[in-house]
């Protein structure tokens, strides 16, 4: 079968920075904390509303932040223990957080699963979105966009096509292929019950041809399963991005300043669908991850963590770090954010913790554009890069914005292929966020 790709982006490995050896064959392990901190804004949207107090006594899979707003989801408690605090704590972000901090008792006592609506075959499509939403399931790739909100689609709109994005096209970051590896059958039935809910007859896992132990495992789980399919991808950085994993699998393009649901698909991760999977067949909610932690630290590992786990304790159960710490990534290294320390929680949507040491942390000196449009080549989404930093560096938003940057996805495919080291990917991201602001400081107004 033909291997599907997209026009434009990058190949890490080519450089040896791809970084998945050294946790590709390795199992995953669960770690369990002596306590977590939750934060309430889990997915995209507003936070969630603490519903417990200090001193309470909680459940694992109890609700202890309800949804707020329209793109709200309920958070749950991912141990069973004593509520130690609930207060802002810094985490990733610019602005503190609220946090739920709990001590573990050990005991992972769970609360009453939700009530029984069958299972990802069996069950009632009318209540599969609401059990998505109950369970808080946000995608688990790393953009954390409620589940329920990208199943709820306008009357006149159709999804015909359901992708599920096992690329993983990320550095560093294995912990989707030893999901598909080693526990393949709950991701097909998360994609079963989506497909049931969305009145679709037709799912694609599409994974990347440099995983062919996933491969084969989730082919042997679609055995038998109504309208299922894998489909191998040509390995290619940023290859799991949604719009570019939706040309390479079906061909099509998503208009400029739509949404996957305009040209009939709807992409999830692996992982998502795996959590859609436990909320409908078991009744039980997000309350864990699989995450790499990689890098310089004594024992690599793919980590089933519960959400909430601090990274330093993630880090000293893998032995801590070897070197001395320069940087420490949370994501993978083309779009994860550079922490200020380990104190920070995991997340659902936290694939990954990459250690670098001093010497792998040195930061480049930016030079001057050469002209050598390699950035244009390598942009997946076609756009100017070298043209559209001009107006970044002039600070003009409306310069920036005629060149579309607001299209760019932060790849970071642009920075990566630069001979100049221009600082290309940031000051776009810097860009956005300017204009972003400015919008709501106008009132809404563009």
């Amino acid at each position: 079968m033909k291997k599907r790709s997209f026009k434009g982006g990058v190949h890490p490995l080519s450089r040896s920075h791809e970084g998945k050896a050294l946790t590709r064959n390795e199992k995953v392990r669960e770690f369990i904390p002596e306590m977590v901190c939750i934060p309430m804004n889990l997915h995209l949207g507003a936070p969630s509303e603490p519903c417990v107090k200090k001193g309470d006594q909680v459940k694992m899979g109890q609700v202890i932040g309800t949804p707020v707003g329209a793109l709200g989801l309920p958070v749950h408690a991912s141990v069973s223990g004593e509520v130690l605090d609930v207060g802002e704590k810094q985490q990733l972000g610019a602005a503190k957080v609220t946090c739920v901090t709990i001590k573990n008792d050990k005991l992972d006592t769970w609360v009453d699963p939700m009530p029984d609506i069958g299972n990802c075959e069996t069950a009632d499509p009318k209540l599969i979105i609401q059990r998505i939403k109950d369970a808080g399931a946000s995608g688990m790739g790393g953009a954390a966009f409620p589940m329920h909100i990208k199943l709820t689609i306008q009357d006149e709109k159709y999804a015909d096509t359901i992708i599920l994005n096992g690329a993983e096209c990320e550095t560093h970051l294995t912990g989707d292929f030893r999901l598909m590896v080693e526990n393949p059958v709950p991701i097909v039935d998360g994609l079963r019950a989506v497909m049931r809910a969305m009145n679709c007859d037709n799912g694609i896992i599409a994974i990347e041809d440099n995983k062919p132990e996933a491969i084969e495992a989730m082919r042997r789980a679609c055995e038998g399963r109504s309208g299922v399919q894998v489909r191998q991808l040509k390995t290619k950085y940023p290859q799991g991005s949604e719009k570019q994993l939706i040309t390479a699998v079906t061909g099509r393009e998503v208009p400029r300043g739509k949404l996957p649901i305009d040209c009939h698909v709807i992409v999830m991760n692996v992982a998502t669908a795996a959590a859609v999977a436990d909320a409908v067949n078991n009744g039980k909610p997000v309350v864990r991850r699989i995450t790499t932690v990689t890098g310089r630290v004594k024992q690599p590992s793919n980590l089933l963590l519960r959400i909430g786990t601090l990274a330093e304790d993630a880090i000293e159960f893998c032995g801590g770090y070897t070197n001395e710490v320069g940087k420490l990534v949370a994501g993978g290294m083309m779009t994860g954010i550079a922490a200020p320390n380990d104190d920070f929680s995991i997340t659902k949507a936290m694939g990954g913790l990459v250690a670098l040491d001093t010497s792998e942390a040195i930061s480049y000196v930016e030079h001057p554009c050469i002209r050598c449009s390699r950035c244009v080549a390598a942009c997946p989404v076609g756009l100017n890069p070298a043209t559209i930093k001009k107006y970044c560096d002039a600070n003009d938003l409306e310069g920036a914005k005629q060149h579309n940057v607001m299209d760019c996805i932060v790849c970071g495919c642009c920075s990566y292929t630069c001979p100049a080291n221009r600082f290309l990917t940031a000051s776009f991201k810097n860009m956005k966020d300017k204009i972003i602001l400015t919008s709501r400081r106008n009132g809404g107004k563009k």
